[in-house]
Parts: C-alpha cells; sequence; structure tokens
C-alpha cells in the first residue's frame, strides 16, 4: 500500500512538473471514433467483380451540394478507382471550412474503421482536378475530408462526401455489406474558423508551412523541451521536423527566386510529408513513441519508489527500538474438584439379554412336564 502511494505521488509530482513547464512530458492524443450518421451510406465489396461499376458519392451538411461519381473496378491485388473529368461538382475549396484546411484527401475506409489515404483532390482555379487511385482493400466505403496538407495519415473528422448505395438496377453492382459507416483518427482538434484564398502563393507551399506549423504543436515537438535520450523515437521525431524545416526552407527561398519554378512544389510536398511523419510520431498515430515514454516514465518511477523504500529500510536499522512494555504474570485460579461419576448401571440378567436362553429353559420345562404327566399315568 505505501508503494503503491508512492508511485501516485512521483506520477502526480512527473504530472505537476510537466504543466509548471519544468520538465515537458508527453502529450499523449486519445483515439478517437468518428460516425458518419448520413442516410443512404453504404460499405461495398467489389472482389467478385469482373468489370467496373460506377459508385456515387453525396455530400454532408458541410457540403450539400457536392457529388462524385467513380468508376471502381477490382483487378488482381488491389482496387482502381478512377474520377473522370466533370466526376467532382459543388466542391468548393477546403479553406472555406477552416484556417487549418487547405485541401481534400479520399480515403477508403474498411469495416473496422481502418482509414487508408488515396490520394489529394486538388484544384486549379478552383476547380477540381479528376484522379486515378488504387487501393489493396476490396471491401470498402469511400469519403472526403477536408485535411490541411495531402499526406495526412489519419482524416480529419469535417467529412465532406461519402460513398452511398448503388441504384437497384445497376449495372455489375458490387455487393453491399451490413455494417455503419466509422471511422478511427488521432487528428480530431483542428481551427474550423472561416480561411480566406491567399493569393499568388502556391497551394503547395501553403500545405507545406501548415504540417511544419501543426507538428512543432504536437506531442513532444511541442516547447523546446530536452530530447529523451532512452527514446530513440523521439530523437527520430525530432529529426523529422527538422528536415521538414529544411526543405519548407528551401521552397521558400525557390519561391523567392522563382514563384513558378517547379522546385517550389516539389521542396514543399517533400516538407510536408517529413513534417506530417513527426506529428503522426509525436501523437501516437503511427509508431510507439508515446509507449516508450509511458514506459521509461514508469519505469523511473518504480526505480524512485525502490530507493525510497532502500532509504527507509536503512533508516529503520540506524534507529533504537522503543523498550518493550512490562509483562504482568497472571496467576492461573485453582480448577474445581470434578464432581464424581455416577456409578454405571447394574448388568441385566444374562436370560433377559439372551431371549434365545430364555425359550429354550421353557422349552425344557414343558418337555419335563410332558414326561412327567406320561410316567404318571
Amino acid at each position: 500500500m505505501r508503494q503503491k502511494t508512492l508511485l501516485s505521488w512521483i506520477l502526480a509530482s512527473a504530472m505537476a512538473s510537466s504543466a509548471s513547464g519544468q520538465t515537458p512530458g508527453p502529450k499523449t492524443v486519445p483515439l478517437k471514433v468518428v460516425d458518419v450518421k448520413e442516410a443512404g451510406g453504404q460499405i461495398l465489396s467489389y472482389r467478385h467483380l469482373a468489370a467496373s461499376t460506377e459508385v456515387q458519392m453525396r455530400g454532408t451538411w458541410l457540403a450539400p451540394k457536392a457529388q462524385v461519381k467513380v468508376k471502381i473496378g477490382s483487378r488482381p491485388g488491389f482496387v482502381e478507382l478512377d474520377i473522370n473529368r466533370g466526376g467532382i461538382s459543388g466542391l468548393q475549396p477546403a479553406y472555406r471550412l477552416g484556417k487549418d484546411f487547405l485541401t481534400y484527401v479520399l480515403w477508403a475506409v474498411s469495416v473496422d474503421g481502418k482509414a487508408s489515404n488515396l490520394g489529394e483532390i486538388t484544384f486549379e482555379d478552383d476547380k477540381p482536378i479528376p484522379v486515378n487511385l488504387t487501393t489493396p482493400y476490396q471491401t470498402f466505403w469511400l469519403m472526403v475530408t477536408a485535411e490541411p496538407n495531402y499526406a495526412v495519415v489519419d482524416p480529419s473528422a469535417h467529412v465532406v462526401l461519402y460513398s452511398v448505395k448503388q441504384p437497384p438496377k445497376a449495372e455489375n453492382a458490387a455487393l453491399p455489406i451490413k455494417g455503419d459507416l466509422f471511422y478511427f483518427t488521432h487528428y480530431a482538434v483542428y481551427d474550423t474558423s472561416r480561411g480566406a484564398a491567399v493569393a499568388g502563393i502556391p497551394n503547395q507551399l501553403l500545405q507545406a508551412r501548415k504540417a511544419v506549423e501543426l507538428a512543432s504543436k504536437a506531442g513532444v515537438l511541442a516547447g523546446e523541451g530536452k530530447i529523451n535520450p532512452n527514446v530513440k523515437e523521439e530523437a527520430y521525431t525530432h529529426e523529422a521536423l527538422n528536415q521538414a524545416k529544411t526543405f519548407l526552407a528551401r521552397s521558400e527561398a525557390a519561391y523567392q527566386k522563382d514563384p513558378k519554378d517547379q522546385a517550389v512544389a516539389q521542396f514543399a510536398r517533400t516538407s510536408a510529408q517529413s513534417a506530417e511523419n513527426a506529428r503522426a510520431l509525436a501523437m501516437g498515430a503511427v509508431g510507439g513513441l508515446v509507449m516508450r515514454q509511458l514506459e521509461n516514465e514508469l519505469k523511473e518511477a518504480r526505480n524512485e519508489v525502490a530507493r525510497l523504500k532502500r532509504a527507509e529500510g536503512a533508516a529503520a536499522k540506524t534507529s533504537t527500538p522503543p523498550p518493550p512494555p512490562p509483562i504482568h504474570r497472571i496467576e492461573a485460579a485453582p480448577a474445581a474438584p470434578a464432581a464424581p461419576e455416577p456409578p454405571p448401571p447394574a448388568a441385566a440378567p444374562a436370560l433377559v439379554k439372551q431371549p434365545a436362553l430364555w425359550f429354550a429353559v421353557a422349552g425344557w420345562a414343558v418337555a419335563f412336564v410332558l414326561l412327567f404327566r406320561r410316567r404318571s399315568i
């Protein structure tokens, strides 16, 4: 019980010191489940298809006018998704949904809620560009979310489009699968105050800036705390962020030199990718950084408990124990004389105890009487 109390006190002290800024600790981000409670949503299986089929995506309350037509075909080992020109309509630029949103990402979500980033839906002059994508999933539902950059590993909670049921007479219809539309994410907190367009700056550079900004605020990357040498993942996380900052600086320099240079977009996308890797590690979306940090803190707490226990034992040995209290002897009272035992009951006559003998005697008596009468006659 004492060890548990000491451990709780140590952990509470560590949390208090982290809050005061002295020893920044890991900021764990709980995994959140997002339910898409929109009408007509459907999970579909394409593994049996020999040809392509068309799937419709409908806009949510965030984009009620948005629609997408996707041609989906099953191939050996993967499923191909093709959004033709004109297949996307009514989708406004992402910054309208919040200052942190700069693009859209298409996701394939498995039956158990695992979302896989299929690719970015890009815009040209506020018009979405058609894309052709693939996924190893065979059974899934589709959604489009507003995101800060193209490389996110977890979707935001801002779903703008989702796949719906196919019409009854659909050609080469996919197989409908029962289940609710939901997914898991670590990225549920974004600035949703309305943003504005930034004229003249490539969207890729804006994404890289936002990716580095969000990564710098995530988990162990927030603040200027020292890197824990006992957690290798923490060093890798900081290295990924530094790499993202380096490529962002190169993109900014190329933009200052020539805004139309292809190097601007290339360096920016590399920066966004590295920054997103760092953020995912810091927030526990990938890797085991958060778990390693918690294990390290628990190990240190146990060592501290053991040290305090040893110190307590040493102090107990050196201290003089108090004299024992005097022992008072109590004489036992003499035992009362035992009451005399009652005499045992007299033995019953053998004749009573043995009825067979009694009958034998009676029989001999009757025989003797009969013999006497015969002689007398």
